[in-house]
């Protein structure tokens, strides 16, 4: 395949050692011949933002994609609060990673901070006014949403391949695609294999992990066919690896480095 297999690290931007444990990390994916990182920022600063892409292009990497999550997860942030000054803040950082990530040639990843409540019809109105306000940021950079399926256990809605396109077309969002992710699909998806085959050109990310969320090697996805057939229908975007650290971040990135060698997708 090409070369574009990414992985997804944590928020290493904590405390003053935390840029020297982003270089090791950086370093442990170039050892293992990944292409790219994909990292889950909940910051626009730009000062640290032009330090983190000094850092990852020091390291020979690319940078895959650019996840909002942690706006959500740790800083109680989504575009559908009931709190307006919480909604314009989701949608300042936002985006201000859009525009970030435009300058790599890397998505940012719409998941989470879209809120996990369920939608009703104010919700819905204000889910629309604010994706279509950074889907325009999108466009006007030269670069995309990805917004993500995600399972009916984290969110409560667009939980379905389907279901995220149906949204994208209801808004007319020029610069939004999709990102599947094989543990969220082995939920959701009646067939994995026929989600591909639909909506295969939707698709501007891809996300892997094992039906456990383990690197793939660990659970009962065959995920190698099922990149395998990603890789015939014609994508060529990036694939990073969504892992739970288990048993160690090191030994997670090596396990999957080692699989996807197996499987002739990642160079020896």
């Amino acid at each position: 395949m090409s070369k574009r297999l990414g992985y997804q690290i944590p928020n290493l931007f904590e405390t003053p050692e935390s840029f020297e444990e982003f270089k090791k990390a950086l370093s442990l994916l170039k050892a293992n011949g990944f292409d790219g990182v994909e990292l889950n920022l909940n910051f626009s600063d730009k000062s640290l933002l032009t330090r983190i892409k000094g850092t990852i292009d020091e390291a020979g990497l690319k940078l895959a994609a650019v996840g909002t999550g942690l706006l959500y997860t740790n800083d109680h942030l989504s575009f559908t609060d009931p709190d307006p000054a919480k909604q314009a803040q989701a949608v300042s950082i936002v985006k201000g990673l859009v525009r970030f990530a435009s300058e790599a040639h890397a998505n940012t990843i719409i998941g989470t901070v879209r809120g996990a409540s369920p939608l009703d019809s104010d919700s819905t109105e204000l889910l629309g006014k604010h994706l279509e306000e950074c889907d325009s940021t999108a466009e006007e950079y030269g670069t995309n949403l990805a917004l993500e399926a995600i399972n009916r256990y984290e969110m409560q809605s667009l939980n379905r391949a389907e279901e995220v396109v149906t949204l994208i077309d209801a808004l007319k969002l020029r610069a939004s695609g999709l990102l599947l992710d094989t543990f969220h699909m082995n939920i959701e998806e009646r067939s994995i294999e026929n989600t591909l085959s639909n909506y295969l050109s939707r698709i501007v990310h891809f996300h892997i992990a094992d039906s456990n969320r383990w690197p793939p090697g660990n659970g009962h996805l065959n995920v190698d066919a099922l990149l395998k057939q990603l890789m015939d229908l014609g994508y060529r975007g990036w694939v990073s690896a969504e892992a739970l650290p288990r048993p160690t971040r090191v030994d997670a990135v090596k396990e999957t480095a080692d699989y996807l060698k197996r499987c002739n997708l990642l160079a020896h």
